[in-house]
């Protein structure tokens, strides 16, 4: 039966992707992976290639996913550990995916031949990393760690970027409140060191500002704090010259019988003396 070009796409993108899946493969057969992809590049752009690269193509097709080559090696005992870890990870490719690319490479030249003292300490991070994906999906949801995660996680909007470190303790602890699975108590002071800074900053605006007291904004005097600081997107979180955050720490006022989220910057806490002044003690 002839195929169309678009079930060539298809079927040739359905091929690649399968065979990525197995890191060794991908090794072992970097000529079909570029064959299939120059097909199916030249399908796209509406080119049918040779009738010969037709034929070798559907042939390719019809074979599925090829099998490993025999491979006498004995692998090391880290090196399938880490095989199976990987796997485990790809259950969250976004938040682990330079770990499944990296070890997958690495484990794929382990099972061919012994891996340095270097390259087993690193697949065994990997390792370390999955057995805590792994015991996640068993920890209690505690609901008081989920609140203090959620601060991290909202205060870590705060800044304009972060490190790549920090980005995947943070990333780690949205997963786990966006999935409902627990969290260990090392995973949260990692959260936790991330936005250090603006939890300093946070916590010290919580203990200035309290509900039911007067302040100075914006040279407006008697206004009252209506609640603790706040971290959302009020619309205008510019942070330095280069760019602005998604989220901000905003004091909630009422100003006139109106709402207000103010910077904390143009806020003015009355000195006992002042308050006095105003007739307010």
């Amino acid at each position: 039966m002839r195929k169309s070009k678009q079930q060539r796409i298809a079927e040739g993108n359905a091929l690649i992707e399968a065979i990525k899946q197995d890191p060794v493969l991908v090794k072992e057969q970097q000529w079909l992976l570029r064959f299939l992809g120059d097909l199916v590049s030249k399908f796209k752009r509406g080119k049918g290639g040779t009738s010969r690269q037709r034929t070798l193509f559907d042939e390719k097709i019809a074979d599925g996913v090829p099998a490993r080559k025999i491979n006498t090696h004995v692998a090391q005992p880290e090196v399938l550990k880490a095989e199976a870890a990987i796997q485990l990870l790809k259950s969250q490719p976004e938040l682990y995916s330079w770990e499944i690319r990296v070890g997958g490479e690495i484990v794929a030249n382990g099972l061919r031949f012994n891996l340095s003292p270097k390259q087993l300490a690193l697949l065994d991070t990997f390792i370390k990393k999955a057995e805590q994906v792994e015991a996640q999906t068993s920890m209690p949801v505690d609901p008081a760690k989920v609140t203090e995660a959620q601060l991290y996680c909202d205060l870590a909007d705060t800044y304009i970027g972060l490190t790549a470190k920090k980005c995947k303790d943070i990333d780690i602890l949205r997963s786990a409140i966006a999935q409902n699975i627990g969290f260990s108590d090392e995973q949260l002071e990692a959260g936790q060191r991330a936005v250090s800074g603006e939890l300093k900053r946070y916590k010290k605006l919580v203990k200035k500002f309290t509900a039911g007291m007067l302040v100075q904004w914006r040279k407006i005097d008697m206004v009252l704090v209506v609640g603790m600081p706040e971290i959302a997107d009020f619309g205008n979180n510019a942070r330095g010259y280069y760019g602005g955050a998604s989220k901000a720490i905003r004091i909630p006022l009422i100003v006139n019988g109106e709402i207000i989220n103010a910077k904390a910057g143009y806020i003015h806490k009355y000195t006992k003396k002042e308050l006095k002044e105003l007739g307010a003690i």
